[in-house]
């Protein structure tokens, strides 16, 4: 059993747009919240809520594999730039690895695609 080869096009600009976005409203959002231990992780749920919703906007219009493909391009945009803003400890790393999930869930929840689809 083989898998067609499919040619999709991911949007490079606003994959950037939407990952660069959601980091530094993140950013934003942790100036004006008060810098307390309680409240830091809400930043980081910030910025995977905004991942998820840029990989939703994004792909609005595609079809097929080409939405999973982008979904998982703006996690990934997001989480390095996430990694390269915050730093790479435990907590940043398994919050990347998150925000690339929610990447790909956000472009395709709801959509009512099926395996056979994103193939």
């Amino acid at each position: 059993m083989t898998t067609p080869s499919v040619i999709s096009r991911v949007p490079v600009g606003a994959v950037l747009l939407a990952g660069v976005g959601a980091q530094l409203v993140d950013d934003a959002a942790f100036l004006v919240l008060p810098p307390v231990a309680v409240l830091a992780p809400l930043s980081g749920l910030i910025a995977i809520i905004l991942t998820a919703v840029g990989a939703r906007i994004v792909t609005r219009g595609r079809t097929g594999a080409t939405v999973a493909r982008t979904g998982l391009a703006v996690g990934a945009a997001s989480a390095v730039i996430g990694l390269l803003v915050g730093g790479f400890g435990l907590v940043a790393i398994l919050l990347a690895g998150i925000t690339v999930v929610a990447g790909v869930a956000g472009a395709v929840v709801g959509r009512g695609l099926t395996p056979k689809d994103l193939s």
